[in-house]
């Protein structure tokens, strides 16, 4: 008898075979792409500084995945690649938000303490008949550093990276020749979004291919101006309804919402004390007041009252 043997089977399981492509692409976990726009009221030298001390802590931190990608800032408007697992992109804009609440106490204070030197220097000088003119302090608004964000795409398990390093950006943004209706459908803002991420891909390539990237000076026909999206543009995206807040898609980060059955809403039912056979009470049942004969209730009693004597006739 002929010495048969199987053949060696692949015993891998799935995670061994997840971890293999993990080790080819240099990865730990798996990696995502988040790209959002937004509105600021910073010069453009503070918020790349403010920007890239969130990713410096994000990166100097235990992380799975450093985060990388490239930031476009405008005068008035920005956009962020940004790259990394789930947890890094999420602790990124934690800090962001964290820069803006410090970036506002800071500036809260040192406008208090301007109005007080105001305040005492009015009162040393404006002094009528030996009294102080006293006047309400003015009631200021809370400085604003990002007025709008959206957020405009996440990709969710990349295979391959847009960016190995961050880095930033500042350009000129291009004029739009042709104005946007805000009032279009969705398919129209959809069609509009598609045209910015096109922008940035192209961007991002670019940024691949050189390690310097200097806007400075660039002429309207340069081809590199066709990988800037235009301010227009991105304050039609900051404006549309068909695109997510960037402060909800982050509040919905690790929060499952809670689903209210309706026997949790309202208990006890309202059928267990609502009587389906109310009308069909007898008027003779003491435990209950006796109920009003409704006229169809007479008529089907009449009719049942002529058919018996009718019976009762013909026998």
């Amino acid at each position: 008898m002929a010495n048969l043997k199987l053949p060696q089977l692949d015993e891998r399981t799935v995670f061994d075979v997840v971890e293999e492509n993990f080790k080819r692409l240099d990865m730990k976990t798996y990696v995502n792409r988040v790209i959002y726009c937004g509105e600021h009221t910073l010069p453009v030298p503070e918020l790349i500084d403010i920007v890239e001390r969130t990713v410096n802590d994000v990166n100097a931190s235990y992380c799975d995945v450093n985060i990388h990608g490239i930031l476009l800032v405008y005068a008035s408007y920005f956009v962020h690649v940004l790259e990394g697992s789930e947890d890094t992109l999420h602790r990124q804009l934690r800090f962001l938000f964290k820069e803006e609440q410090k970036y506002k106490e800071r500036l809260e204070a040192t406008e208090e303490e301007e109005l007080e030197n105001e305040e005492e220097e009015e009162e040393e000088e404006e002094v009528v008949e030996g009294l102080a003119v006293l006047e309400e302090p003015a009631v200021r608004a809370p400085p604003a550093v990002f007025k709008r964000m959206k957020m405009l795409m996440v990709y969710h398990s990349v295979q391959k990276r847009y960016c190995w390093l961050w880095r930033a950006v500042a350009a000129a943004p291009p004029a739009l020749v042709t104005g946007l209706e805000r009032a279009a459908p969705a398919d129209y803002h959809i069609a509009h979004l598609r045209v910015c991420l096109a922008k940035l891909q192209a961007l991002t390539e670019m940024a691949n291919a050189s390690l310097w990237l200097p806007f400075d000076g660039v002429s309207a026909t340069d081809p590199r101006m066709e990988t800037l999206p235009e301010a227009g543009l991105l304050d039609f995206l900051l404006s549309s309804p068909y695109v997510l807040d960037l402060r909800d898609t982050y509040a919905m980060h690790r929060k499952v919402g809670d689903y209210s059955y309706y026997n949790e809403l309202v208990w006890p039912l309202p059928t267990h004390f609502t009587p389906r056979h109310l009308y069909k009470l007898k008027v003779d049942d003491t435990f209950v007041e006796p109920l009003p004969v409704m006229p169809w209730e007479q008529a089907e009693e009449e009719d049942e009252r002529e058919d018996r004597d009718s019976d009762s006739d013909e026998s």
